[in-house]
């Protein structure tokens, strides 16, 4: 059995971290990534993971999706690649074309998020197809939206690997940090992750609590105008930007709370990578976000978009340290009961395994 995992990028995000993740402990079965790159590519190359460079996927040019299917033939011939995997909607699509050319191939998909949109296509690249959803919000739109049937879609919940021990960042808003408090928040700096919600969030409490200080991890193509906002609001001193950061999990267990003010999502790895480390989050209350957290139980929910609210779900953090652990307690609680790493890579294993 040899795997060809098609991914739009290896760089950050959760599908390429799922991508990483069943590389590196996925044992027995050999790995190749073909993608447009990025910063996972330095480590897989440590594992001795094959990664080959193809144009982007997402790309509608009838040149490029020539290209690339000619690319991907290339690789499945030389490499005898006997599942594709594919992490995007035009991966998919790529797939059941290939198979045209070499029928023996078994494929498999894994919806990371919710869309409304390209419905034929996708119903057309995965027919035939082994179906995962890295959560039930997500199947819920594969089966009510795109009509797919829902005894063909498996559910393995995103995971992250629990750090064996937490080596403190040296980062300079860490030192003296005891008269601070850290709210940190993780991900693209997108539309989608919500970043300027948070930033005008973390601006009405620093106008009454100049202890607060926000982190920000991540980068995007929003960083420069996320910066200008915080600039705007006179609050440069206390947002820290880190940019993209391998340390994540460390850095989370340095903060207070964490915070994710996302607009939409499939199924985050933002909440399970704080309740890894046992730490708390505030969400926005949609589809992904919620089926994670539970509101004053593991975590707090609060209004999409809602700056006050969110103001309000901080401040109620910040003064009842009592409500923040009890809620932290139950978040390691969580990870350990739903979310576990071993059952995650566990259920991969049987995936590929279904397939022999």
């Amino acid at each position: 059995m040899k795997v060809l995992h098609i991914s739009r990028t290896m760089g950050q995000g959760g599908a390429e971290k799922v991508v990483y993740q069943i590389c590196k402990d996925v044992k027995g079965i050999e790995m190749v990534i073909a993608s447009t790159g990025g910063i996972y590519e330095e480590e897989l190359q440590k594992m001795g993971v094959k990664h080959y460079a193809i144009p982007d996927i997402d790309s509608k040019k009838p040149i490029i999706l020539i290209k690339t299917i000619l690319k991907l033939r290339k690789i499945i011939k030389k490499e005898e690649i006997t599942i594709i995997h594919s992490h995007h909607r035009m991966a998919a699509f790529y797939s059941k074309i290939l198979t045209i050319f070499n029928k023996k191939i078994k494929r498999i998909y894994t919806a990371h998020n919710i869309f409304y949109n390209k419905k034929m296509l996708l119903k057309y690249a995965l027919n035939g197809s082994t179906i995962v959803a890295v959560g039930d919000g997500v199947k819920k739109n594969l089966t009510q939206f795109y009509e797919i049937e829902e005894e063909k879609i498996k559910v393995i919940y995103n995971s992250v690997e629990e750090l064996k021990e937490i080596t403190k960042p040296t980062d300079d808003f860490l030192k003296n940090k005891s008269n601070k408090i850290l709210i940190g928040t993780v991900g693209r700096l997108s539309v989608q992750k919500g970043i300027d919600v948070f930033i005008s969030a973390i601006a009405k409490l620093i106008y009454k609590n100049k202890n607060v200080f926000a982190i920000i991890i991540g980068d995007g193509e929003l960083n420069e105008e996320l910066k200008k906002l915080s600039q705007s609001l006179n609050i440069e001193d206390n947002v820290n930007f880190l940019g993209y950061r391998s340390d994540v999990l460390e850095l989370i267990s340095q903060m207070d709370f964490i915070v994710l003010a996302s607009r939409w999502e499939g199924f985050p790895l933002t909440p399970i990578e704080t309740f890894s480390v046992g730490k708390t989050i505030i969400v926005s209350n949609i589809d992904g976000n919620s089926e994670i957290v539970i509101d004053e139980y593991n975590g707090l929910l609060f209004e999409k978009n809602n700056v006050n609210d969110l103001k309000d779900k901080m401040n109620m953090l910040i003064d009842n340290i009592e409500k923040r652990n009890i809620l932290a307690q139950n978040a390691k609680k969580t990870f350990n009961e739903k979310f576990s790493y071993a059952a995650f890579i566990d259920k991969y294993i049987k995936i590929y395994s279904d397939l022999q």
